[in-house]
């Protein structure tokens, strides 16, 4: 059985606001968001091979900062990211089944800009996925969580059953490549999670605890609450 891990790193970063560079490639403390996302996976040495999927015209500029960070890139290989999430998603999974990926083989998917994944969390991913077939990583709300509609708060759900959803999503192949190629074009258009596509079809999703460090940047003042996380752990 092989494991991967997949990178979602085709995000353009609209919601970083005025930036020259997709979020991916901002820095924390000088080192670009994806190598630390990168360089953590590799430590974890639980996966053979990391697909890194990104738009096309960003393959050099990743590939000098791989080469700049002496990182090796034997074991990694870039996949040309698509329109929407779920095209990219695709992408990787057209190619591991043009690679005779099997049934069982583990395919963890990361968000690029979740620089601070844990070691317990990708192991988490793998040895659950291994027992149930989809996973995905949840820490718990905290704020009182309120449904509104047109302006009025229409119920507080009991936030006890209540998480945020965390990458990693992992599932081993088969249970995710056919789920996904199973959806029609209406069920594609509103999926935004990976586990949402498994969930879709009604296959269980089972969770584990995420951790808090475990943020994904996607603003500005993300970046600020990054660079104290990295100051703090490094």
């Amino acid at each position: 059985m092989k494991k991967y891990a997949v990178i979602l790193a085709g995000g353009t970063g609209k919601r970083m606001g005025d930036v020259k560079l997709p979020k991916q490639f901002l820095e924390i403390c000088n080192v670009p968001i994806i190598i630390l996302t990168i360089k953590k996976i590799l430590s974890s040495k639980l996966f053979d091979f990391i697909y890194i999927v990104i738009h096309k015209d960003w393959f050099e500029y990743l590939d000098e900062l791989l080469i700049n960070a002496n990182i090796d890139k034997t074991y990694i290989k870039f996949i040309v990211g698509g329109k929407e999430r779920i095209d990219s998603i695709e992408n990787a999974l057209d190619d591991l089944q043009n690679i005779n990926c099997q049934d069982n083989d583990i395919v963890v998917f990361l968000d690029a800009v979740r620089p601070f994944i844990t070691d317990e969390i990708l192991k988490n991913a793998v040895e659950k996925t291994i027992i149930h077939g989809a996973t995905v990583a949840i820490t718990p709300v905290k704020d009182t969580m309120i449904i509104s509609e047109n302006g009025i708060a229409t119920s507080m759900p009991n936030r006890n059953h209540l998480y945020h959803g965390q990458a990693p999503d992992s599932f081993k192949f088969k249970t995710i490549y056919d789920a996904l190629k199973s959806l029609t074009k209406d069920e594609r258009k509103l999926i935004t999670g990976t586990a949402q596509i498994c969930q879709n079809k009604g296959i269980p999703v089972y969770t584990y605890s995420g951790d808090e460090k475990n943020i994904k940047i996607t603003t500005i003042m993300d970046l600020f609450v990054a660079k104290a996380i990295y100051e703090e752990m490094f």
